[in-house]
């Protein structure tokens, strides 16, 4: 992969744009900096709170591809939210990169509330990589709405039957083939920190599949021991008796799969989880943040979007703006630890 940087030219592939920012990237947010300036110049406003913002089209931009549980919660989401926050609102899906390109797009737009990026896991680590030079300093966060912790599962006719079972067998020198959804990918973290805790990481060998469905169908197949991936993406496979999950990467044990318990319940402290959020960029007015996270929260408490977040077997864990931050700097210092200390290396 090619790096990416924050405000230059991009050479990744399937990018559609990258923006520096004096460069505001829709009509509505064109109309809106406009605005904005003239009633800078005529010396109203409200410290870049803006008593009308939200006046103006919203773009939402989605880091990964359509169909995948970002774009339809965010498509969700912007339904709503067009009714809470009172304006017209549009999705873009700018992918690439394992979500760099989109994440490149927010951090580079006009800081103005008009260009609000959807995030991942992977926001908090990708430039540790060297895929990008985009980090989590680089933006406000709006809040996050979601959070699935990754669950570890075994083929049904595996001879582990038990998370201990497995970490017994890699101490007795069992190499541990574990499938990923790719080089450097939240799922390949997942299971390379779950060796470091357990102190096995020499006896793991992680193979890359493109995508957590490849990862799961190889590991039904019998070419890997385990695999690590969120609940919605397994269940099916679990359900059907194809596979068994050993164990929940999580503070709490999952309803739908009650009887397996945490790692940290068997004495491996090591979590790991996929989170879904909003950010804009760093500058954006702290007035125009609030009235994003007020609207868009009001949004995600609709019966309608839980409702579609639970079909899609997606938890809601909401974070407001500062904690959100929070949380993507302790990510950060988490998965650099596991980038350093296993050596990954950008695929």
């Amino acid at each position: 992969m090619q790096l990416l940087k924050k405000g230059g030219a991009s050479t990744a592939p399937q990018q559609r744009g990258k923006w520096p920012k004096n460069v505001v990237r829709t009509s509505g947010a064109v109309a809106a900096t406009a605005a904005l300036l003239a009633t800078t110049a005529c010396g109203g406003g409200d410290s870049g709170g803006g008593s009308d913002f939200p006046s103006e089209t919203i773009e939402m931009i989605i880091p990964y591809a359509a169909g995948g549980s970002t774009d339809v919660s965010v498509r969700g989401m912007a339904a709503i939210a067009e009714e809470t926050c009172g304006t017209n609102i549009i999705a873009s899906n700018q992918t690439g990169s394992a979500g760099a390109v989109g994440f490149s797009a927010t951090a580079n737009a006009e800081p103005n509330g008009y260009t609000v990026g959807a995030t991942a896991t992977e926001l908090a680590y990708l430039y540790k990589l060297g895929i990008t030079d985009v980090r989590p300093n680089d933006f406000k966060g709006v809040m996050r709405y979601a959070l699935n912790p990754h669950v570890f599962f075994v083929p049904a006719d595996s001879p582990y039957k038990s998370m201990e079972d497995l970490i017994k067998a890699a101490e007795n020198g069992k190499t541990i083939n574990a499938a990923t959804s790719g080089t450097g990918s939240v799922y390949h973290l997942a299971a390379a920190g779950l060796a470091l805790e357990a102190g096995v990481k020499d006896q793991f060998r992680y193979l890359p599949f493109d995508g957590g469905a490849s990862a799961v169908q190889a590991t039904i197949g019998g070419q890997a021991d385990l695999v690590s991936v969120v609940l919605s993406e397994a269940i099916g496979q679990v359900e059907s008796g194809r596979l068994r999950p050993l164990a929940v990467a999580g503070d709490e044990r999952l309803d739908a799969i009650p009887d397996t318990p945490t790692l940290k319940e068997i004495g491996i402290d090591w979590t790991s989880a996929s989170h879904l959020g909003l950010a804009v960029p760093d500058e954006t007015p702290k007035k125009r943040v609030e009235k994003l996270d007020k609207c868009l929260h009001e949004a995600i408490q609709s019966d309608e979007f839980q409702q579609s977040m639970k079909e899609q077997n997606l938890t809601l864990d909401y974070l407001p703006p500062k904690e959100f931050e929070a949380y993507l700097q302790d990510l950060s210092k988490q998965y650099g630890k596991v980038i350093e200390e296993v050596g990954i290396k950008a695929g």
